[in-house]
Order: structure tokens, then sequence, then C-alpha cells
């Protein structure tokens, strides 16, 4: 009967020892640097600089087409209604974007920091949140002059920008 107890203290122990490395595996495969958990958030991050990239777009055109259509029925030349420096106190005004500024409080030359939570789609509200923080750093988007286009970009936590695409001043009609 000794003998019997033996092997299920035994067969207990091993049992235990693979359930811990089973266990192990499975944290590392969902929560490691490569795991699950850490591939959905990069997915989402990934969709939200898409999304941002339209959403924004989005809102210029439909703010041009609706003042072109206001130009035309008033037979205004749409330019009267309609430029950059209109657009960007309608995007200030409508709380789209807001005035990058320094530390010191000065503000910065065609640079806007783009308001996530303020855009119509369905950016995922967890990834960025006001003024960029994610409890991990800072991440934001923002617009950018370069040359004479205004670009679009995503800052990560580092600082590092990645050009995501043109915000389209004057959308084709």
């Amino acid at each position: 009967m000794k003998k019997n107890v033996g092997i299920s203290i035994m067969g207990l122990i091993i049992t235990i020892i693979i359930l811990l490395v089973i266990g192990m595996v499975a944290v590392h495969f969902l929560f490691g640097s490569d795991g699950v958990v850490n591939k959905l958030k990069n997915e989402d991050t990934e969709y939200n600089k898409t999304e941002v990239v339209e959403q924004i777009n989005l809102i210029i055109k439909e703010k041009y087409f609706g003042d072109s259509k206001y130009a035309l029925e008033n037979k205004k030349d749409i330019n009267e209604i309609y430029n950059e420096t209109t657009l960007f106190q309608y995007l200030i005004e409508n709380n789209y974007i807001e005035e990058l500024k320094d530390i010191n409080d000065n503000l910065i030359a065609d640079q806007y920091f783009i308001k996530t939570e303020n855009l119509n789609g369905d950016i995922v509200p967890n990834e960025v949140k006001e003024n960029g923080s994610d409890g991990n750093g800072t991440k934001v988007f923002k617009i950018k002059k370069v040359e004479e286009k205004y670009m679009i970009y995503f800052v990560d936590k580092y600082g590092e920008e990645q050009e995501l695409g043109e915000l389209i001043i004057k959308p084709e009609l």
C-alpha cells in the first residue's frame, strides 16, 4: 500500500510541474513581446492611424462641398469662402484640431494636434486619449506643414514621427 501512495505523490508532482510549464508558455504566448495582446494593441494602433487620416480628410471634404454648394447657390467665388485659413479656423473652432505650442506656451507655426476623440470614426478610444497620453508615454496625431503641403504624422511615445499621409486641403469635386 505504501508503494501506491508514493506513486500517487510522484504523479501529482509531475502533473503540477507539467501544468506550471503549460501555464508559463500560455502567459508568454498571451502577454509576451510577440504575444496576442501586444499584436492586438499594434493592430488597433495601425487601424487608428489609417482611420485618423481618412476621418480628418472626410471632414475637410464635407466642409469643401458645403462651401462649394453655398458659393454656387449665392453666385460667389469658392476661393472667397474656402481657403487654407478658413479651413484651419473651421477645424479649430469645431475642436477637430488645436494649435501646437512649445514648452514656453508659444505657438508653433503651421503645426496642429489632431483631437482624435472629436473625429467621427470608430477610433479605438483607449489607444490615444486626450493630449495623446495612453499612460505609457505620449502618442499623438499631428498636422505639420512641409514645404507647400500639410502632412499628417503619428508621433509615438519616443517622439519618432511617422508620416501617414497628406491633408487634402482642396478635394476634387
